[in-house]
C-alpha cells in the first residue's frame, strides 16, 4: 500500500509493514482497508510497501548504493534488489537476470547477504556473498553497495567488497547483466526466505533508508528515463 511508505520529517524513506490479521485471520487494529484487504487475501497478516523504478528509471553500470537500517523481529525480510528490464518484455524470470545488492532475514540479525540470478545459477540460491557483524544490523545504518561493470559485479558493505562476479562464474550464456536493469525496494514479512514464521508479537516492523545514490564509474554508467 502507498500509506506504507511515508518519510521520517528528516529526510529518511520509512517503509512500514502493519499487521491487519493474527494467524486465524481475525482481524487486528482499525486500519483503513483491511477488511477489504482479507476479503481477497483472507491468509494476509500484513500490509508493506514495495518501490520500483520500472518503466520509470533503468540504469547500466555504474555504482548504487543505499545507507539502510534493518527492521527488528524473526520474520522481516527486506531486500535491495534489481531485474532485468527484459522481463518487462516477456522474459521470465531467471533469464531475465536478478541482482540483489541487499537481501536480510530477522532471525539472522547480523547478517545480510547479496546475490546474483540468471539461467545458469542454481535456481532459488544464485552466486552470493555474506556480510556478517557482531550486532544487529538494525542497531544502526550500514552502507549496502555495487560496483557494476560491464565484465563483473563486486558487492559491497561498508566500504568492503564482500563478492565479486563475472561471466566466468557463470558462463557467457549466463551473464545477462548487460542490459538495463530496475531497481526495487521493499519490506516483505514471511515467506521461504525468512523462514516462513513471523513472530507473533510483531505487530509493526519498519525499513529506514537514509538514502540511494547512483554513481558513474570513470565515466561508464547510465540512468535511462522512460
Amino acid at each position: 500500500k502507498a500509506a506504507n511508505a511515508s518519510m521520517d520529517g528528516a529526510g529518511r524513506l520509512i517503509i512500514t509493514a502493519n499487521r491487519i490479521s493474527n494467524e486465524y485471520a481475525e482481524v487486528v487494529g482499525t486500519v483503513p482497508g483491511t477488511e477489504d484487504i482479507l476479503n481477497r487475501c483472507s491468509e494476509c497478516q500484513f500490509t508493506s510497501a514495495r518501490l520500483k523504478t520500472a518503466r520509470k528509471l533503468g540504469f547500466q553500470y555504474g555504482r548504487i548504493e543505499a545507507r539502510i537500517k534493518m527492521p527488528q523481529g524473526v520474520g522481516t525480510w527486506p531486500a535491495f534488489w534489481m531485474l532485468g528490464g527484459d522481463l518487462l518484455d516477456g522474459v521470465p524470470w531467471p533469464e531475465c537476470g536478478e541482482i540483489d545488492i541487499m537481501e536480510f532475514r530477522g532471525d539472522i540479525p547480523d547478517r545480510s547477504t547479496s546475490a546474483i540470478h540468471g539461467p545458469t545459477t542454481p535456481k532459488g540460491a544464485g552466486l552470493g556473498a555474506a556480510f556478517l557483524t557482531y550486532a544487529p544490523l538494525s542497531d544502526g545504518f550500514h552502507t549496502y553497495a555495487i560496483e557494476w561493470k560491464k565484465n563483473g559485479i563486486d558487492f559491497i558493505v561498508d566500504g568492503s567488497i564482500t563478492g565479486s562476479y563475472s561471466s566466468l562464474d557463470t558462463g557467457a550464456r549466463g551473464w545477462v547483466y548487460n542490459q538495463e536493469f530496475f531497481l526495487i525496494l521493499n519490506l516483505a514479512m514471511g515467506g521461504t526466505y525468512a523462514g516462513e514464521y513471523i513472530d507473533p508479537a510483531i505487530n509493526q516492523a519498519q525499513l529506514s533508508v537514509d538514502y540511494i545514490r547512483y554513481y558513474s564509474i570513470n565515466g561508464v554508467g547510465k540512468v535511462i528515463k522512460h
